[in-house]
């Protein structure tokens, strides 16, 4: 989002959502810790939310997706439907930025889940996207 200039003053558009990358890369120009805005902070909080184990985080038990425990149960359309609303629920719940969350699933395999999370982000981007894989390692 762009900054508005009012009475040769900047005000921030107060809809610009921030988070830290959670890879620590270094800023190439300050040599500090790059951010992610607006889409792309809220794109990775998702899949954060969704790769979570359930009591992964301190004080926090119920956050998570619990998508790795449900790679070897999703062989009937019913555990499919249960963990896509599962998963629906959740992030509906943890993140308050989005709505409409459509989750979808395809290359079901005994070791690797391909995820589609559809939203829209609730200051006004519909049509956001974020996919990736999920593989068992054990």
């Amino acid at each position: 989002m762009a900054d508005l200039i009012s009475k040769a003053k900047t005000v921030t558009s107060p809809d610009v959502y921030s988070d830290l990358d959670i890879i620590f890369t270094a800023h190439p120009i300050t040599k500090d810790v790059t951010r992610l805005l607006d889409s792309d902070a809220i794109k990775r909080s998702v899949k954060n939310i969704v790769l979570t184990n359930y009591y992964e985080r301190p004080f926090k038990p119920s956050l998570g997706g619990g998508i790795r425990n449900l790679l070897f149960q999703l062989d009937t359309d019913r555990r499919l439907f249960r963990a896509r609303r599962q998963l629906k629920t959740t992030i509906e719940t943890f993140e308050p930025r989005v709505s409409n969350v459509v989750v979808q699933f395809s290359k079901i395999d005994t070791n690797e889940l391909q995820i589609t999370i559809n939203y829209t982000i609730i200051s006004g981007m519909p049509n956001q996207q974020v996919e990736f894989t999920v593989r068992r390692t054990r």
